[in-house]
C-alpha cells in the first residue's frame, strides 16, 4: 500500500466522521438521572451516619476498619476538611466530609 492509498483512506474516514472525537461512546451517552435512584434516599436513611457514629464507640473495631486510631482519623479529617468540603446546592446535598474520607481510605 502506498502513502497515497493510506492518505486516501484517512481522508475518507475523516469525511465520514469516523475519526471524530465527538462520536465516541462517552459523547453519545446521556444521563438518565441527575441523582440515581439508589442515592436519592441517602440523606433520609442516614446509613453512613449511623455506621460512623456506631463504629466510633468501639475503638478496636474502628482501628480494624480504618487502619488508624480515632484520634489519627480526626486529625487527618481536620487537615483534609477544606479540600474535601463541597458546596450545598439546590439540586442535592454533598456527601459529608467524613464519608468522603472513609471512601478514600477504604
Amino acid at each position: 500500500m502506498s502513502d497515497y492509498d493510506f492518505l486516501s483512506i484517512i481522508c475518507a474516514a475523516e469525511a465520514a466522521g469516523e475519526l471524530d472525537d465527538s462520536t465516541s461512546h462517552a459523547a453519545k451517552t446521556t444521563r438518565k438521572y441527575w441523582v440515581h435512584p439508589l442515592n436519592q434516599k441517602r440523606d433520609e436513611e442516614d446509613l453512613f451516619k449511623n455506621f460512623y457514629s456506631s463504629i466510633r464507640k468501639y475503638p478496636n473495631k474502628f482501628f480494624e476498619y480504618y487502619r488508624m486510631s480515632i484520634t489519627s482519623f480526626d486529625e487527618l479529617l481536620e487537615t483534609m476538611r477544606p479540600h474535601l468540603t463541597k458546596q450545598h446546592t439546590n439540586m442535592r446535598n454533598p456527601i459529608c466530609v467524613e464519608q468522603r474520607l472513609t471512601i478514600t481510605i477504604r
